[in-house]
């Protein structure tokens, strides 16, 4: 058996993969959880599905319970023969009242606002808040890793902030940085000593 992330480097590999686009990405239009893919979205898939194929040795994928992003799942699973599961924790920041609005209509000033870490929208959530739901999700893998390697299908701000709390930043330095669709960007989420030796140590299933 494999053991060479669990032992070597002591953390599992996440790969970030940010959905593929939909017709509210295009308008540049606050989405709804079940807005799927576009046209254009489900071929993103497609190619990045074959990438992943070529580049990674994956187990698993967990997703975000989001329509676009468990059609991206399904895309990436079919050619990879891997099975998904769905996780909250992946979802994107709920943007509540503004949800279905044109950036355009809502203006500039209110967004930059919702840019504050710690500016909750009515209805919605902070980033401060995806921040401890991300961290939380994060020490349950740590706790009991599904697996030494997985496919994390998600949004563009949740993989800001996963990438954020790998890199040690913190909620009040949070900025967020642009993610093209299908995006992909790969962790490694430190294990500590014990729970490497158990996933080391665990059989193939």
């Amino acid at each position: 058996m494999d053991t060479t992330i669990a032992t070597a480097t002591a953390a599992l590999v996440l790969h970030l993969v940010r959905h593929g686009e939909t017709a509210w990405n295009a308008e540049r239009r606050f989405q709804t959880p079940e807005v799927p893919l576009s046209e254009d979205g489900r071929a993103q898939a497609e190619a990045v599905a074959t990438m992943l194929k070529k580049t990674t040795h994956a187990e698993l994928i967990l997703a975000s319970d989001y329509a676009r992003t468990l059609e991206t799942a399904a895309i990436i699973s079919e050619r990879l023969g891997l099975p998904v599961i769905e996780e909250p924790a992946l979802r994107e920041r709920n943007f509540g009242i503004a949800r279905g609005q044109l950036y355009a209509d809502i203006g500039e000033a209110k967004i930059a606002l919702w840019r504050d870490p710690h500016h909750r929208i009515e209805e919605g959530e902070s980033w401060a808040d995806v921040f401890e739901r991300v961290q939380a999700f994060f020490e349950r893998l740590r706790a009991s890793p599904p697996a030494r390697e997985l496919i994390l299908v998600t949004h563009g701000g949740t993989m800001n902030v996963a990438m954020s709390l790998v890199s040690g930043g913190t909620i009040d330095a949070f900025e967020l940085a642009p993610l093209e669709n299908c995006a992909v960007r790969t962790i490694a989420l430190p294990l500590d000593a014990q729970t490497s030796h158990e996933v080391a140590a665990a059989p193939e299933g």
